[in-house]
Parts: C-alpha cells; sequence; structure tokens
C-alpha cells in the first residue's frame, strides 16, 4: 500500500509539474501574440500613413513623381529598342553587302573566263 501510495504521490506531482509547464507556455504564447500584434498593427498603421503620404504627394503635385519616373521608364525602353533596331539593321546591311558581294565576284569570275 505504502509503495502504492508512494508511486501516486510522484505521479500527481509529475502531472501538477506538467500542468504548471502548460499554464506557463499558455502565457508566453499570449503574450508573443500580443507583441505580434502590436508589431502588426503599428505596421498597419505605417503602411497607411505612407499610402496617405504618397496618394497627397501625388495629388499635390498633378502626379509629378510618378511621371518622372513613366517618363524615365519610356526613355530606358526607347532607347533599348533604339539599339535593338540599329544593331539589327546594322547586321541585315552587313549580310546583304556579302551576299552582293559573292554575287558579283561570281560575275566577275565568269566573265573572266568567257
Amino acid at each position: 500500500m505504502l509503495d502504492f501510495l508512494s508511486k501516486e504521490l510522484v505521479r500527481l506531482q509529475e502531472e501538477r509539474r506538467i500542468h504548471a509547464l502548460i499554464l506557463l507556455a499558455e502565457r508566453q504564447r499570449r503574450m508573443r501574440e500580443a507583441e505580434e500584434s502590436g508589431r502588426r498593427q503599428l505596421e498597419e498603421s505605417r503602411r497607411q500613413e505612407e499610402d496617405e503620404l504618397f496618394r497627397q504627394a501625388r495629388e499635390g503635385t498633378g502626379g509629378t513623381v510618378v511621371d518622372v519616373q513613366d517618363r524615365t521608364i519610356d526613355t530606358y525602353l526607347e532607347d533599348v529598342i533604339l539599339s535593338s533596331m540599329e544593331r539589327t539593321a546594322e547586321e541585315q546591311a552587313r549580310e546583304e553587302v556579302q551576299r552582293r558581294a559573292v554575287e558579283i565576284n561570281d560575275i566577275a569570275y565568269e566573265m573572266e573566263s568567257r
């Protein structure tokens, strides 16, 4: 009987210890969730402030910031397209010159052989 009571006491003590650990873990989890919630709220308020500032800047300046960015992008794309067109035209011109040179060379050999 003493052995049983001793084992039961150990089991109850372990059960209490486990319960205390669970309560502690839940408390820490709730604290972390509260901290994370606070961070998310702060981040959301900052994002809203930045959105509002951007909207005001865009409305107040007539969209000049965005217009400048759009023009810059357009200019960059135009430059890329123009340089690509120039390279393509140059390659085609070289190929045409080489083709004509071969034709002229063939005609010259034919004339020499006659």
